[in-house]
């Protein structure tokens, strides 16, 4: 019990309750705040059994208020280039050392957030650069759990409405995160102390997520998310140290 409530275990699960409300207001940024305390806190591999998990519930409740503005075509094709990414980042995941990993996805988190911040006009790739980019979304969905980014970058382009983006982004969360936990407990990735620590979190997802569904109908997103980018690079150059 004493372990369950160590000081690491309820700031973990503050940080979980905290991305959980972007989460929820967002419908894409949850995962990739949630990582970086994650990874300090927890180790690279107990984070990503914990946060692909809440990527599916949260994905689950959002999706159940927003599947009316699905837009099918683009879901379809989504699922099939982010599955082809999904396979290869859980590939290499295998064989490349964490402590590169931790570099390469530090680098991610930073360029993301600099972006973000100091450049607002959009990045105008052609279709055939999409579709790299979306596979690619997939390769840091299966290392890290944190492909949202790169593929709000498809997202903005070819969907316009926001539920309906929503929408459309949960439920390729949805199958790509399942897929991701099936493959994590048939590799035997759900230990008991990987188990315990996700259990931890779990209040966090459901109380982030209300609250985030309640802020996107009072908040403008736009300042909201200067806030979180402000907080991703700190977090990026934090993993580097």
């Amino acid at each position: 019990m004493e372990e369950i409530l160590s000081s690491g275990n309820l700031l973990f699960g503050l940080g979980i309750f905290i991305a959980n409300i972007i989460q929820g207001l967002t419908g894409f940024a949850g995962s990739l705040l949630a990582m970086p305390p994650s990874i300090h806190l927890q180790g690279l591999d107990t984070a990503k059994v914990a946060v692909n998990t809440y990527g599916l519930i949260s994905s689950l409740i959002i999706f159940s208020k927003n599947y009316k503005q699905i837009d099918w075509k683009e879901a379809k094709k989504l699922l099939a280039l982010m599955g082809i990414g999904l396979v290869s980042g859980i590939y290499l995941s295998g064989v490349v050392e964490s402590a590169i990993l931790l570099k390469v996805y530090a680098a991610f988190i930073i360029l993301i957030a600099f972006k973000e911040m100091f450049y607002k006009g959009a990045l105008d790739f052609g279709d055939k650069a999409l579709i790299g980019v979306v596979i690619l979304a997939g390769i840091f969905q299966g290392l890290f759990v944190s492909g949202g980014p790169l593929l709000i970058i498809y997202v903005a382009k070819k969907l316009k409405e926001k539920n309906q983006i929503r929408g459309t982004l949960c439920f390729v969360w949805i199958f790509l995160n399942g897929y991701m936990m099936v493959n994590q407990f048939l590799t035997g990735q759900f230990t008991a102390h990987n188990t315990i620590v996700t259990l931890i979190g779990l209040p966090g997802v459901f109380l982030g997520v209300a609250i985030g569904g309640y802020l996107a109908k009072i908040l403008s997103k736009e300042k909201f998310l200067k806030v979180v980018y402000v907080l991703l690079s700190i977090s990026g150059f934090s993993l580097f140290l």
